[in-house]
């Protein structure tokens, strides 16, 4: 009877245990997520690459040339009018298309510039070290 309630007991920790750890994992996504897209509103790219994107994003470009399009991509937004909203969040194991696997995050942002508005998803992926990191950038217009 007591060998019953160890196993119900630690069948319940564990599962505890499991639903903490994805939450706070969750919240470190969320946060390298905002603190990336603060890097790309006030053009912050080199600092970006140097220490915000993930080793499989740089395994398919160099720094110059991501450098290089931050710059003349992003020019055409203009200045940052407001704060970003976040909008919604979604998460996988693994990527179909890049055969990469492991914590994936995407989270998508609805931002303001002089430009008009724009959503931005940044995926971000855990490495090695546990910290979240870069490893996709998407923007489309905002419907009016």
């Amino acid at each position: 009877m007591i060998n019953m309630f160890v196993r119900i007991f630690f069948s319940i920790f564990l599962t505890l245990s499991w639903g903490i750890s994805v939450a706070a994992d969750q919240d470190d996504a969320r946060r390298a997520a905002s603190d990336i897209l603060t890097s790309l509103r006030t053009g912050q790219y080199p600092k970006l690459w140097d220490s915000q994107t993930s080793e499989f994003f740089k395994s398919k470009l160099t720094r110059d040339s991501f450098v290089a399009n931050m710059s003349m991509g992003r020019q055409q937004l203009g200045s940052p009018t407001g704060d970003p909203r976040f909008v919604d969040m979604a998460y996988s194991q693994s990527d179909p298309a890049t055969g990469f696997k492991g914590e994936i995050y995407a989270f998508n942002f609805l931002c303001s510039y002089s430009a008009g508005n724009f959503y931005e998803r940044i995926v971000v992926v855990k490495e090695s070290d546990g910290k979240f990191r870069l490893s996709g950038i998407w923007g489309s217009p905002a419907p009016k």
